[in-house]
């Protein structure tokens, strides 16, 4: 069985002994497979929690407008009101997710795959110190490393880390320039680079422009976060 039909079986409740033995096995040994299911459970929740906003607030619409003399038939009223809502709220297509909540939904900052570090105390070469304030979430000290190393090494790797420290302090501008200069490149950070440059776009309300991405995404499986692409194009 596909990795995705077990994910979909699973939060449906339907995985049989066999099938949930195996779906255990993966949880531990395969960390892409890991990765999927806590990311669909994360999308779960977001759906959940949006929906579960949007019935309260019409709940609490339907019971101001409630006129007094009919409080005698209130529970009648709710009850009737929670079965219409909820039917909609089951039909209402995820699309009326605004792209800011999609962004947040989908976005997670990326790691350090170009230079693990290794602590010490005797920290004196500008590359680790740019990734050591990387990995401490220190993303304007980051930012401004990264580019003064850009501009003395033309390591284009470090164009797409000063993009996720742009996007991390919230100015998606700069992001997207950033990522767009490392399209001039094709290092190993190219793929990953195309799913960050789509979602930049969609913080930055340019939905046209993240579907076309999207899409580039989506024409091979082995492209970087290709079931996500799927899954996000189909929410636009």
């Amino acid at each position: 069985m596909d990795s995705e039909r077990l994910i979909a079986k699973y939060f449906l409740n339907q995985l049989s002994a066999e099938e949930k033995v195996m779906f255990d096995n993966l949880i531990q040994t395969n960390s892409e497979f890991k990765e999927q299911v806590e990311f669909e459970e994360k999308v779960k929740k977001s759906i959940f929690q949006q929906e579960h906003t949007h019935l309260k607030q019409q709940l609490q619409h339907v019971e101001k407008t409630i006129s007094s003399k009919h409080k005698r038939n209130t529970w009648y009223l709710v009850a009737a009101s929670i079965v219409i809502l909820l039917s909609v709220s089951i039909l209402r297509n995820f699309n009326s997710a605004t792209p800011k909540k999609l962004f947040d939904t989908y976005y997670t900052v990326a790691s350090n795959t170009s230079h693990p570090i290794v602590r010490d105390t005797n920290v004196s070469d500008t590359l680790t110190k740019a990734f050591i304030a990387y990995e401490s979430k220190q993303y304007a000290q980051a930012q401004a490393l990264f580019s003064t190393l850009y501009h003395t090494t033309n390591n284009s790797e470090l164009l797409f880390y000063e993009g996720i420290c742009y996007l991390e302090m919230g100015n998606t501008t700069l992001a997207i320039e950033a990522f767009i200069k490392h399209k001039n490149f094709n290092d190993k950070l190219a793929s990953k680079r195309n799913w960050y440059l789509a979602l930049a776009y969609l913080k930055n309300n340019n939905v046209s422009k993240a579907k076309n991405i999207l899409k580039e995404i989506t024409t091979s499986s082995t492209n970087y976060n290709y079931t996500k692409a799927k899954d996000l194009l189909s929410k636009l």
